[in-house]
């Protein structure tokens, strides 16, 4: 793309600020061009040509993470960071620019007379009545249980079309942006609370824990599936194989989570938690679509990365039931923001 070209080839691993400003140069692009051309469905297309103008740069970087890996002669975790880590800041500092755009562009546009609600329409629609309480279960499972599928999808979606899982980082980070800029101003412009701006510092700081373990996770899954994808397209040998095991192992999930679903309908906890096993162990069959050791040194690296990504999102979610249940301060924002 255009703004690529003004910095030096290897800038995105060099200067992750240049990342954080395409990042917020491509969001503003992307607002832009789907409000004017698409208004009706402005927010969620704006996600689509954010994502579009990123693709390239990061099909590059997953690429020379893959040939770090494969140059590894066995799994440590020092080899596992430094492989990883300019990946990982990387995809990082681009989910904060974009989430830090659409949270200033939700939060400023009512104060000059825009009506958000339009131009956001899709993020806003996954706005939720969380009115606090003491750490419940349920809020928990919730959260749990919706977002497990998100990670799961970055996860599938980059195994498939490479960089293709950027849509979900992208999109899973413009909707806490638009959400919580959105909940700033409400709570301000109603009263019951603070200034709109002293609003998004409280809601910013208290909910930017369990932000960046969500984000994080997601971030670590769709690197998982984006180098794991660009190792099988290399290795010509591994295509048909991997696709035969791809959509076996789909197809064993479906029949496998429904069977779930059946059996034990009472307990849809125990039944999720039956799903990410299942994940786990149909994945780990994937190794045998590589026939040499170092595609499969590739593979146990990526795996290990999902697992971690795993881990990561189950403590974010802990970490946002405990925010949302025991702050005071949010639940003031929150519930002034509803309207109460």
């Amino acid at each position: 793309m255009v703004l690529e070209y003004l910095f030096p080839e290897n800038w995105l691993e060099r200067k992750h600020r240049y990342a954080f400003i395409l990042a917020v140069a491509y969001s503003t692009v992307g607002i832009v061009l789907a409000r004017l051309l698409f208004a009706a469905n402005s927010g969620i297309v704006s996600i689509a040509f954010t994502s579009l103008l990123l693709m390239p740069s990061l099909k590059k970087l997953l690429r020379r993470e893959e040939s770090k890996e494969l140059k590894e002669r066995r799994f440590t975790l020092r080899h596992f960071w430094l492989d990883n880590k300019q990946a990982l800041l990387v995809y990082g500092t681009i989910f904060l620019g974009i989430y830090l755009t659409f949270t200033l562009y939700t939060f400023l546009l009512p104060l000059f007379g825009f009506e958000v609600g339009n131009v956001f329409r899709e993020q806003l629609a996954f706005e939720a009545n969380l009115r606090g309480g003491a750490f419940g279960i349920s809020t928990f499972l919730g959260i749990f249980m919706n977002n497990w599928w998100v990670l799961l999808a970055c996860f599938l979606v980059a195994l498939i079309a490479g960089d293709g899982a950027l849509f979900f980082v992208a999109w899973n980070a413009s909707t806490w942006g638009a959400i919580f800029g959105f909940r700033a101003v409400e709570a301000g412009f109603n009263g019951g609370a603070f200034h709109p701006f002293v609003n998004l510092i409280i809601i910013f700081f208290l909910t930017l824990p369990h932000v960046a373990l969500e984000g994080g996770a997601y971030i670590l899954a769709a690197i998982a599936g984006g180098v794991l994808s660009d190792d099988v397209v290399s290795k010509r040998r591994a295509m048909n194989p991997f696709i035969y095991w791809f959509l076996s192992g789909i197809i064993f999930f479906i029949i496998l989570h429904y069977l779930f679903g059946m059996i034990l309908v009472h307990y849809l906890v125990i039944a999720r938690i039956l799903d990410i096993i299942a994940i786990i162990l149909i994945f780990h069959f994937f190794s045998s679509v590589f026939d040499d050791k170092r595609h499969k040194e590739v593979f146990r690296y990526n795996y290990w990365l999902f697992l971690l990504a795993i881990v990561i999102f189950i403590l974010g979610a802990v970490v946002e039931t405990l925010v949302v249940g025991n702050s005071a301060l949010l639940h003031q924002v929150y519930l002034a923001a509803l309207g109460f």
